[in-house]
């Protein structure tokens, strides 16, 4: 279609460069050493390289506007080698990203289009004829034009002819706003001087000013002086009246309108407190077009940057396990708490848990807030509960155990955290849908006793006080738990709560034999274990002293002075560590439990031992430990599922040599014990039943086997025993009840242990028939009342060791308890050559 358009309306500006010049009147600038005037036309002429020269001069021209130019291109134009004429643009530089609009006039299509651009993305919205400027030479006029409802034209005169044809229309007002115009060629080496531009004549009025100026933002300078930026340039003497802009109902001392017209300085007399949001009323501020602001309320936030110490910002609230759902969203998170009267900005700030890291946004967290971290995909579910902040890269939180740290952006611990299901209190709630909340933020150096699960009936109190919230300071000095030397030269000790962090003075320890103290330090965040570097090396079975001082826990509770011992650990043989007591049948609602003992001169360590119950030929085995835990000589240890069950239930146990760990079950009648070391020695083995224990019992619930031998075979039933009444039927973690010193006993001598016993006493209640011969005979043993009648048989023909024991509970051989007096144990041995020797020894019966 062919449109003939004549007459101009008066040009914004023009320039068909008949002054020899485009430097001036109007005036061009960019790449200006790349354009020439060459015969009454602007001419390219770049240094032969491909590249891009662009031209551009202010032009506001939008609202009814006209582009009109002329363009000749000596070259078929191609997608490296074409013209933009930009009609609009906010930029000058126009090879940078901008907002406008231009007319493209070649690429591969060979077309002449009108592209809008929105930083460096380019869209296309009237796309011209293609092949309109297939041609060796290109001279061609584009005329544009836009109406005031944002309908846009676009024309071309290949040739030119003098009659323009439409190569389309569309209406669009993404961009309303103009500040430049200008031309941009790009060329390779070959077309560096073949673009040729002239009789530009632009036309129209920038679009009418009806919107009020707005309040961009406010920016605390100082305590006492607030910056308003505004929208648009506003007119001086509206911006400056004080009654214009009340601070919370003060009016300012004085007002400055800055050059830019578009900032104005407001200075108070009362000086604004740090983190505190302040509101201004503003009103009756005028643009230059005399559009006059509605009243408007803005805030304003003073924050002054102070130095953070750690635990300024707290964890206040966990949430690592959400299945079931409760009533909480089914989105881990955690929160944090400004516990002191400063404001915080936490932009750079790191959450961690050893695996991921995610780094906070800006953002102010002001004294007294809760605030609630979550996946930058979950900050929607929690916006009914609190302030939340999003993280891209939020760690995923481990059900059962996770060390949490907070840092901030230099890097810097501001709190750590690393809880695990004991946390919570409440095996219940532990298995998911409950939150970890803080009970008193005033203690935050407190760990697991600070920390229980939530009692708020939703799960949890993301973005509010803790339900669990209540006063429990931390008066309790730390004490050592272990020492175990990791190597020759290394010592680990680990204390019950996080430390400070003068604990680590050198002079707070020594060591006896003397052995130099070098560097020590916490292995991680939790501060509960110190490393220490010895300039020395420890040597094996030496017994060191580690004496301990001017120790304080995290809120600065000094520890009593304390000494531990312990020695480098060593490989273990069998029978170096034995099973020293079993409780196969607990009583109701209680726990099994097996007993180690080292009867070895060793340090041993049992990280990675087993225990076994061999039921059936299928053994069931566990490990007992992954950790390190030194077993001294003579120490015990008791494995248990429950050690808080064994307290209990057994008053008498030693608590220090309770071990948690996880327990293979054993039956209530018979089965197997057995101890594997990190090696998998069989250290020792136990093939118990219930008929071990004593006779005179009347139920073995809750009655412990107790080794009553070191030297005796484990699996020997005169080596266990039912556990003494008056010790409470077991003595978890001590010496055993029933455990019997062997007598010193010449060379073929019988010895009765004791003389005086008394059967189901509890103390002294069966007697030790010990033996000590050259040869091992065959043995009968037999008991005997005073008038010679047969009660107990005790062996048989019973082939013996050189030495060793056999055992007399007091009864008859029909289960039946002896009275009490006095009766003859008759020992005959004899051997191959038909030698025999008899010993007839008393022993006496008495009343409990």
């Amino acid at each position: 279609m062919l449109i003939l358009i004549t007459g101009y309306s008066k040009a914004q500006f023009s320039d068909s460069f008949t002054d020899g010049d485009f430097m001036f009147s109007p005036s061009w600038t960019g790449d200006g050493s790349k354009f020439v005037i060459n015969s009454g036309k602007l001419k390219l002429q770049a240094p032969v390289i491909a590249e891009t020269a662009f031209l551009s001069l202010p032009s506001q021209a939008i609202h009814g506007g006209s582009w009109e130019f002329y363009l000749q291109m000596d070259f078929i134009p191609s997608s490296t080698n074409y013209a933009r004429i930009y009609l609009i643009s906010d930029n000058p530089d126009l090879n940078h990203p901008l907002k406008g609009y231009f007319i493209k006039a070649g690429n591969t299509s060979r077309e002449v289009s009108l592209y809008r651009q929105n930083g460096s993305t380019e869209t296309e919205i009237i796309d011209g004829l293609d092949d309109r400027i297939n041609l060796p030479t290109v001279r061609i006029k584009i005329k544009v034009t836009r109406n005031e409802t944002g309908e846009w034209q676009l024309f071309s005169d290949v040739g030119p002819t003098g009659s323009y044809t439409s190569e389309g229309l569309i209406t669009d007002n993404n961009f309303t706003n103009s500040s430049y115009f200008g031309v941009n060629c790009f060329y390779t080496s070959t077309r560096s001087d073949k673009f040729w531009f002239d009789d530009f004549i632009v036309n129209g009025m920038p679009v009418p000013d009806t919107t009020p100026p707005a309040i961009q933002s406010t920016t605390a300078i100082h305590a006492n002086q607030i910056d308003l930026l505004f929208s648009e340039p506003v007119e001086s003497i509206s911006s400056i009246q004080p009654a214009n802009f009340l601070r919370n109902n003060e009016v300012p001392v004085s007002t400055l309108l800055s050059a830019d017209s578009r900032t104005i300085s407001l200075m108070y007399a009362m000086a604004m407190t740090n983190g505190v949001n302040y509101s201004i009323q503003v009103s009756n501020v005028k643009d230059l077009a005399g559009n006059t602001i509605a009243s408007t309320k803005v805030n304003c936030l003073f924050f002054n940057p102070v130095s953070i110490h750690r635990k300024d910002i707290i964890f206040t609230e966990l949430f690592p396990d959400t299945s079931p759902q409760i009533g909480l969203p089914n989105v881990e998170f955690i929160e944090i708490f400004n516990r002191t009267s400063n404001p915080f900005n936490v932009s750079g700030w790191k959450l961690s848990d050893g695996s991921s890291t995610g780094i906070f946004p800006s953002q102010i967290i002001l004294p007294g807030e809760y605030w609630i971290v979550t996946s930058s995909s979950s900050v929607n579910l929690f916006s009914r509960y609190g302030p939340t902040i999003g993280l891209v890269n939020f760690p995923t939180l481990n059900n059962d155990a996770d060390v949490l740290t907070l840092r901030n952006a230099d890097d810097i611990t501001i709190d750590s955290v690393a809880y695990n299901l004991e946390w919570y209190h409440d095996t219940d709630k532990q298995q998911g849908g409950w939150t970890l909340e803080l009970i008193d933020s005033e203690n935050p150096c407190g760990e697991e006793e600070n920390w229980t699960a939530s009692e708020d009936k939703s799960g949890g109190t993301p973005g509010s006080k803790n339900a669990v919230f209540a006063n429990k300071p931390d008066l309790s000095a730390p004490f050592l738990i272990t020492a175990f030397p990791e190597t020759f030269n290394q010592i680990l000790i680990t204390f019950n709560e996080k430390l400070d962090k003068s604990s680590l003075f050198a002079e707070n320890f020594s060591l006896t034999p003397s052995v130099t103290i070098g560097q020590s330090s916490f292995t991680d965040t939790s501060q509960k274990k110190i490393r220490i570097d010895l300039s020395q090396g420890l040597i094996e079975k030496q017994v060191y002293t580690l004496e301990l001082k001017n120790i304080r826990d995290c809120n600065g509770n000094p520890a009593d002075p304390s000494e531990v011992s312990f020695g480098l650990p060593e490989n273990t043989e069998n029978l170096d560590v034995l099973v020293n007591e079993i409780l196969f049948n607990p009583r109701t609602g209680g726990v099994d439990f097996v007993e180690a003992v080292n009867v070895s001169k060793k340090f041993v360590n049992l990280k990675g031992w087993k225990l076994t119950n061999d039921i059936n030929g299928e053994p069931n085995t566990i490990t007992l430990f992954v950790n390190d835990v030194l077993l001294s000589p003579n120490e015990f240890a008791v494995f248990t599922s429950d050690p808080s069950i064994v307290k209990l239930q057994y008053v008498n146990s030693a608590s220090k040599n309770l071990y948690k760990t996880p327990m293979p079950g054993f039956s209530d009648d018979a089965g197997s014990v057995v101890l594997i070391n990190e090696s998998g020695i069989e250290t020792d083995r136990v093939s118990y039943s219930k008929d071990w224990h004593s006779v005179f019992i009347k139920s073995d619930e809750g009655v412990s086997l107790e080794r009553i031998s070191y030297s005796a075979s484990s699996n020997d039933r005169n080596s266990w025993t039912s556990a003494s009444a008056s010790e409470g039927f077991a003595t978890p973690g001590f010496i055993n009840s029933q455990l019997r010193k062997r007598e010193e006993a010449e060379e073929g001598a019988v010895t009765i242990n004791p003389e005086i016993f008394s059967p189901g006493s509890g103390t002294n209640d069966f007697v030790q028939i010990e033996y000590h011969f050259k040869q091992g005979p065959v043995a009968n043993v037999r008991i005997f009342d005073p008038q010679g009648h047969l009660l107990k048989t005790i062996a048989n023909n019973e082939t013996l060791g050189t030495e060793g024991f056999l055992r007399w509970d007091g009864d008859r051989d029909d289960g039946v308890k002896v009275r009490m007096g006095y009766y003859m144990v008759w020992f005959e041995i004899f051997n191959s050559d038909g030698v025999v020797q008899t010993f007839r020894k008393r022993v006496v019966v008495s009343a409990r």
